[in-house]
């Protein structure tokens, strides 16, 4: 599915306050992944087409997307990043950026935390000292792949009251590298 927005996305800040218009990039089109569903979610996954290309620079360089058949070692040293919040019933967003390590666990691990079936096109990390948030949506998962980072996943759901002993539910990249390809016309 494409639909038209009038959002702009603001790349290379680390502080919500230090935004100048040269910053914003209008969003073009975003193509949200034919089967998703918000609940429960499922092929929560889309791409943005921007109106116009990132300049990349000291905050701002491409990260590696990984093979559709990549394996994911669980030992992989993993981080996400986002604006979401850090205490439960919170009011405010972090002004500033947060970043987290964060270990992987197994599936079994996972679906053992939530009772709920986690699918192959999810993983899951964190249920250490370290979580997602509300707001963090949407976030990468990137991991040390074969000498170089990759965008493994990206941030789907976890522990509504910012639990750090909760697992985050990630959208496995691998999964959609078909899609990713049909929709960029293989510039992915």
């Amino acid at each position: 599915m494409t639909s038209t927005v009038t959002d702009n996305l603001v790349i290379g800040r680390s502080y919500l306050w230090n935004t100048r218009d040269r910053d914003l990039i209008p969003v073009k089109a975003v193509y949200t992944h034919p089967s998703f569903t918000q609940f429960p979610p499922n092929d929560d996954i889309c791409l943005l087409h921007l109106e116009n290309p990132v300049e990349l620079g000291k905050f701002v360089s491409p990260i590696c997307l990984p093979g559709k058949d990549d394996k994911i070692n669980l030992l992989s040293k993993c981080m996400t990043a986002g604006w979401g919040i850090t205490e439960p019933h919170q009011d405010e967003f972090p002004k500033t950026v947060q970043q987290a390590k964060v270990p992987l666990i197994s599936s079994t691990s996972c679906r053992s935390y939530w009772g709920l079936d986690i699918k192959n096109t999810n993983i899951c990390g964190g249920a250490a000292g370290s979580s997602s948030c509300m707001g963090d949506s949407g976030g990468p998962l990137q991991c040390a792949q074969d000498g170089q980072y990759k965008l493994i996943g990206i941030v789907s759901w976890g522990s509504s009251n910012c639990h750090p002993d909760a697992p985050t539910v990630f959208t496995r990249i691998s999964a959609y590298r078909d899609w990713i390809t049909s929709v960029t016309g293989g510039e992915a």
